[in-house]
């Protein structure tokens, strides 16, 4: 266990839609990501986006940058504190978002119990779509979602606004929250983490924006 401190951020309510990365793609001529199998619906997460397409390859470009400039302020992709506590509603040890026992009737993945969910989810805040406390929907299941932090151990030290190491040793980004293929609920916890190299785009990866210190 390692205690985090975080000053005060906001974080978008949903995942990065369809609709509002093709509003990207018309602003600045960047091509349309490729379309799942499901096509490109709207209202649900943008998929076959890559952490540099997001933040682009130096961290400071992609989409995060054109957002920052139509906002008047900086976004990005949160750091991986950020989200786990997004995720868990500032409660300290919260296994899910909604407690901590696994339900699968709140959370979009292979196991869910609303029907069809052998891809992405629309992301509209309607009455059943879980919201945690923060009103926040998909902080776990429908999409992966990129976090800023390259990799790395856990610190053992107290740390205040933690954005992981500026080491590039291991150049690959963490990713939270779990996805629409996923079945183990293990993977749904608000404290599970991947790695993956920034390059790689899938139709289970997606994101949310952040603002404030990170």
């Amino acid at each position: 266990m390692h205690v985090v401190s975080l000053t005060s951020f906001r974080t978008s309510a949903t995942p990065i839609t369809v609709s509002v990365w093709k509003e990207y793609c018309k602003a600045t001529e960047a091509p349309l990501p490729k379309a799942p199998s499901w096509a490109l619906l709207d209202d649900h997460p943008v998929v076959y986006v890559s952490w540099n397409d997001i933040m682009g390859s130096d961290g400071k470009g992609g989409f995060c940058a054109w957002a920052s400039d139509i906002a008047g302020f900086r976004l990005a992709l949160p750091t991986e504190a950020q989200f786990e506590y997004a995720s868990r509603d500032g409660q300290s040890g919260l296994e899910y978002p909604w407690g901590n026992l696994f339900e699968r009737s709140k959370v979009w993945c292979s196991a869910n119990a609303f029907g069809d969910s052998g891809k992405t989810a629309p992301v509209v805040l309607t009455s059943n779509i879980f919201r945690n406390a923060y009103r926040l929907t998909d902080m776990s299941g429908n999409v992966w979602q990129w976090c800023s932090d390259l990799y790395s151990p856990y610190s053992t030290s107290s740390q205040t606004d933690p954005t992981g190491p500026s080491s590039k040793s291991d150049n690959r980004r963490c990713v939270r929250g779990g996805s629409w293929d996923f079945l183990n609920p293990d993977v749904f916890r608000c404290a599970f983490r991947l790695r993956y190299d920034p390059v790689l785009w899938s139709n289970n990866f997606g994101s949310r924006l952040s603002a404030g210190p990170g």
